[in-house]
């Protein structure tokens, strides 16, 4: 009795996976995509408005279909960028791509893994070199100085590094040509409701009529008095 209960619940549970996995003809928002640079992006010589190439590393498939394959150029623009400064303040840029295209002529957005890039550093680095640093303060003179005037590090990605992108939408195949559906914007209770048509006013207020300016007449000459 109990091993039957036991298989019970297993093709239970079995089935209510198969029920609530995705179809492998649906790529569901925020699925990870590998790009690769093509360019090479420096946060010491970075600028906002500087744009970079990348393209897809593997072939992006819906069950047989490709919609995009391996190679698919896609661009980088730079948002913000903050050179490596003293003391020991290490350089971050913010980047947006622009839309994958697919097969059909649809194009799908797409968003970074982070909204900064910047270079991570593990805390166990960090606080081997706090440790170095308090060390080098006892032992080496005048080393605190020496930090207080220290550059960081500029984050430096060559071409064929690899960085992370999310897709902003759900990519479905319909009579086997992709076709891309946006989430809905977020609306709160204290969004301003927006609409294309201009109220009626309660009332049109009279306007201002001026008097229109009238020249005087020339003054007439006074009459000379008679000696």
């Amino acid at each position: 009795m109990r091993r039957a209960t036991v298989a019970l619940l297993i093709c239970v549970l079995a089935s209510s996976g198969a029920a609530w996995a995705t179809p492998k003809e649906v790529l569901p928002v925020n699925s990870s995509l590998v790009l690769a640079l093509d360019d090479e992006v420096n946060t010491a010589s970075a600028k906002v408005g500087e744009t970079f190439r990348a393209h897809l590393v593997s072939a992006l498939m819906l069950g047989d279909t490709k919609i995009a394959p391996a190679g698919t150029p896609l661009t980088g623009t730079v948002t913000f960028a903050s050179h490596a400064t003293a003391p020991d303040h290490d350089g971050y840029l913010g980047v947006r791509f622009s839309a994958l295209p697919l097969a059909g002529g649809a194009e799908l957005p797409l968003r970074p893994l982070s909204s900064t890039w910047s270079i991570h550093v593990t805390r166990g680095k960090e606080s081997t070199s706090a440790v170095t640093d308090e060390v080098k303060d006892i032992l080496v003179p005048y080393h605190f100085l020496y930090r207080q005037f220290r550059k960081g590090s500029d984050l430096d990605l060559k071409p064929g590094s690899t960085v992370h992108a999310l897709t902003m939408g759900t990519v479905r195949l319909v009579a086997g040509a992709p076709q891309v559906a946006l989430l809905a914007p977020v609306r709160l209770d204290t969004s301003v409701p927006y609409t294309a048509v201009t109220p009626i006013p309660l009332f049109t207020p009279q306007p201002l009529i001026k008097a229109t300016p009238k020249p005087s007449p020339s003054p007439a000459p006074s009459p000379t008095p008679q000696s």
